[in-house]
């Protein structure tokens, strides 16, 4: 029996080691790969947030806005004479119809 332990012992030691290693190794991996994911996760967030700020804010840039050319008023060029349009970003599509008129 007393040989049996010592034929044994050494060897449950070192397999009892190299799995704690392992178990270790990938622990380790593991969380590294958790972290990098969240990191990402968040810095992907943040680009796309201030990628919408950014998309807002050039939006409403006085450069960026539609001139108030009405092609209806009949040779008036001035800007109080047709009807306002809506900034495309805001526009609503109407509903058409046909509305007679008797």
């Amino acid at each position: 029996m007393k040989n049996k332990i010592r034929f044994i012992m050494p060897r449950l030691i070192g397999a009892t080691v190299i799995i704690g290693v392992a178990a270790f190794v990938i622990t380790v991996l593991f969380k590294l790969l958790l972290g990098l994911s969240l990191l990402a996760g968040v810095v992907l967030l943040g680009i796309r947030l201030m990628g919408k700020k950014g998309r807002r804010q050039l939006q409403h840039h006085p450069r960026m806005m539609p001139a108030f050319v009405n092609p209806g008023t009949f040779g008036k060029s001035s800007a109080t004479t047709g009807a306002v349009h809506p900034v495309a970003g805001f526009a609503r599509a109407k509903e058409t119809s046909i509305v007679p008129i008797d």
